[in-house]
């Protein structure tokens, strides 16, 4: 993504205008400074905006949020709404914000009234700039990359809020104690670790029906087991005609139970599939084409519908358990089904990090659209960081990157580390794929 210099001069007129005391620094380090220059040509549209209509807080303009909090993304020491407004005063932010002061009452003000679809065109942008960075090094070949290619791993996380929070969730843990939590929803394109959409949900909205929202032609979601919903199984079909149904995404989800007699929906053998020798490797016992039967199901049509559920055995604390997949995938082997869903512990992994790295482990805004916003900004300082590094996020990236927010080294110490791992890998990938090739060419001899 191409940008050109924002008006800089412009903005620290704006900023020492009216003002002649003296700035301190801010105590910490500061980083992603070079990230925000990147952005200059982009908040200046978003000033040139809010100065020709009545967007915001007409003391607060959006570019000055989005900035402040990019760099709050960037640094953990600016974490609530009072060291917003403390950092805003320093030296370091003078170079970038056109306003003197940030004040935290007024930030909480323009939260409530902000509007996040303001940063999807840049989301966007800078998801096209990434495409080819993130593709990189890829295996061209087999059923799995294939099915990667498309697949989006779907979940929800809580964050604890205020009991005043309108679209938080009351809920009571295993002692008794009464907690209200907050709701973002992600989906994760697993081949590129790239958030598809983010999130937060209408007041009480299940977790399926707010994936309902977000299902595309074409796409192969995975869920966990809560996303366990007759209405969305259905719609990932075309139900133009209702009798034989064009199945227009795919899925895979986990069912709720240990075996076919347990769960919450009703399912009905058509028949019993052979397991391959590879399958059985890969600890799946039992592969059948089932059909819904409950009375619910015909309602939505979905007794039409042929659908697969596959049981995989694995060891827990040395106890043996049964993994229920259902997905309307028929025509893979079974083992990929198991696979595929492997890749779901990747949203899993994206949350911690963005708790403990994107400074999300509490709520600075108390509205739908604060979040939002702060969420969005969350997600273009991690595009960033792919464009910057060139890599593709990985488990290790993550483990760094945790590194880095927790103060124990800058970006530019680890990034000879990140490339000198990317290197071993990409050697590891090389070896990986000439002995596959190499096993193929005798197992045809």
């Amino acid at each position: 993504m191409k940008t050109a210099p924002r008006k800089v001069d412009q903005r620290r007129d704006l900023a020492q205008n009216g003002a002649g005391e003296k700035r301190e620094p801010w105590p910490h380090q500061v980083q992603g400074g070079k990230y925000v220059k990147l952005l200059e040509k982009f908040a200046q549209s978003l000033r040139d905006e809010d100065s020709q209509s009545a967007h915001g807080n007409q003391k607060l303009f959006l570019d000055d949020v989005f900035l402040v909090s990019l760099l709050a993304f960037y640094n953990p020491s600016i974490h609530s709404l009072r060291t917003y407004e403390d950092f805003s005063q320093t030296t370091q932010a003078e170079r970038h914000l056109s306003t003197r002061k940030i004040c935290r009452s007024t930030l909480s003000d323009f939260n409530a009234i902000a509007d996040p679809k303001r940063l999807e065109p840049l989301i966007e942008s800078l998801r096209k700039s990434l495409s080819p960075v993130l593709s990189k090094s890829k295996p061209q070949q087999g059923t799995l990359t294939e099915l990667l290619k498309k697949t989006i791993a779907v979940d929800g996380t809580f964050l604890p809020a205020l009991s005043n929070v309108a679209w938080a969730v009351r809920n009571k843990n295993q002692h008794g104690t009464q907690s209200y939590r907050a709701r973002f929803d992600v989906l994760l394109r697993v081949d590129s670790w790239l958030p598809e959409a983010i999130v937060v949900p209408e007041p009480k909205q299940s977790e399926a029906d707010s994936a309902r929202e977000q299902i595309k032609p074409g796409n192969l979601y995975l869920y966990d087991r809560g996303y366990v919903s007759l209405p969305l199984m259905a719609d990932h079909y075309d139900w133009k005609e209702p009798k034989t149904p064009k199945k227009q995404a795919e899925f895979v989800i986990r069912l709720k139970g240990d075996s076919a007699s347990k769960g919450t929906i009703t399912l009905e053998t058509i028949r019993e599939q052979k397991l391959t020798r590879e399958d059985r490797a890969a600890g799946v016992v039992r592969d059948r084409i089932v059909r819904l039967s409950s009375e619910n199901a015909a309602k939505l049509g979905l007794q039409h519908v042929e659908l697969r559920e596959v049981f995989i055995e694995f060891e827990e604390n040395g106890e043996t358990k049964t993994l229920r997949l259902l997905t309307n995938l028929l025509d893979v082997p079974a083992k990929i089904i198991g696979e595929l869903y492997r890749y779901r512990w990747q949203v899993e992994l994206f949350f911690r990090w963005l708790k403990v790295y994107g400074n999300f482990s509490h709520l600075i805004s108390q509205t739908k659209s604060g979040m939002q916003l702060n969420l969005y900004v969350a997600i273009i300082g991690i595009m960033l960081m792919y464009l910057q590094t060139g890599f593709r996020p990985s488990k290790y990236l993550f483990a760094m990157m945790s590194v880095v927010a927790s103060g124990g080294c800058t970006l530019d110490d680890i990034m000879p580390i990140l490339r000198e791992r990317e290197r071993q890998n990409e050697v590891a990938r090389r070896s990986q794929r000439l002995r596959a090739a190499k096993k193929r060419a005798e197992k045809n001899e």
